[in-house]
């Protein structure tokens, strides 16, 4: 009698619940399924607003740079070229070199051609004269260098120096080969310097492309002497020295004119004017005196024995 009481609850029991009722979730998992959602959610959001908002902050930070301009902030930044730690110190060495020499140097970093800061509002903030160079930095063009400067300037620094300024710094190759920040704060250590020295002829410096271009001339100037000092005497020319002299015009632009000059307008430095030098006299020398350098070295016999055997 008992044990049929007993299988008769156990078997209610057993109906009373549903047959594939699903379990409940842990309340650990739970939380953590939840979180994990908010989590997902909270990251779209602020991804979603930081699309929508960056037209708004490039905008802002257009405006925000037309603000700065002004005599006391020498260079204007935007494109974040200028390293911070260098900032500061850059802008303190152009007003000092304003001061010290009245040349005025403005420098404007940004991406592209934008609304503003507009020339006009750089011509009033800057207060720029004929004294005054404004230097342009676009880290997007070719060549992320650009100057304006005035007819003051022209007589202290040609046209072509800043011509070769722009060549020489900003260009793609070597910005890409020292980076945009070095490649701006070198121009700028140029540019002030042959302000503050009064001028210069040319951009101080030799790059080891420039010189191995002036020794290749040179070398180039040296095979010309050596060719024209082979010729033999004829006509009116009884001596071989005066076919180096007529050809002189062109040898001599060649070896001093390209190959002399640019060292000696650039750097105070005697290695590259020894090297150039020596260039020149071994080319024209293995090109001039080839035959007797072959005989003294063995290196051909005498015509003679070889058509007499």
């Amino acid at each position: 009698m008992h044990v049929a009481q007993c299988r008769c609850a156990v078997s209610v029991a057993s109906r009373s619940q549903p047959a594939h009722a699903p379990a409940r979730p842990p309340p650990v998992a739970a939380a953590s399924s939840l979180l994990a959602r908010l989590r997902s959610a909270a990251a779209a959001t602020s991804l979603a607003a930081a699309l929508a908002l960056a037209p708004l902050n490039s905008a802002a930070l257009a405006q925000g740079g037309s603000s700065l301009i002004s005599n006391a902030v020498p260079v204007v930044d935007l494109a974040r070229v200028v390293p911070s730690e260098r900032l500061e110190p850059l802008n303190r060495q152009l007003l000092d070199l304003e001061q010290a020499t009245g040349w005025r140097v403005r420098m404007l970093t940004r991406y592209g051609p934008t609304a503003e800061p507009t020339l006009e509002q750089l011509r009033d903030g800057w207060s720029v004269d004929d004294k005054t160079v404004v230097v342009f930095v676009d880290p997007s063009s070719p060549n992320i260098m650009t100057f304006n400067f005035g007819r003051g300037v022209r007589e202290v620094l040609r046209p072509q120096f800043f011509t070769e300024l722009q060549g020489r710094y900003g260009n793609m190759f070597n910005v890409r080969e020292q980076g945009e920040s070095a490649a701006v704060m070198g121009m700028m250590d140029a540019l002030t310097g042959c302000l503050a020295a009064g001028g210069c002829f040319a951009v101080p410096g030799l790059s080891a492309d420039h010189y191995f271009f002036t020794l290749v001339l040179s070398i180039a100037g040296g095979i010309v002497a050596g060719s024209a000092a082979r010729i033999e005497p004829q006509g009116f020319v009884q001596r071989r020295e005066v076919w180096v002299l007529l050809f002189s015009p062109l040898w001599a632009t060649l070896f001093v004119s390209f190959g002399l000059g640019p060292v000696l307008s650039r750097t105070s430095d005697v290695l590259p004017l020894v090297g150039n030098t020596l260039g020149f006299a071994a080319a024209a020398a293995a090109v001039g005196w080839q035959r007797d350098i072959a005989k003294a070295t063995g290196l051909t016999v005498d015509e003679q024995q070889d058509s007499g055997s």
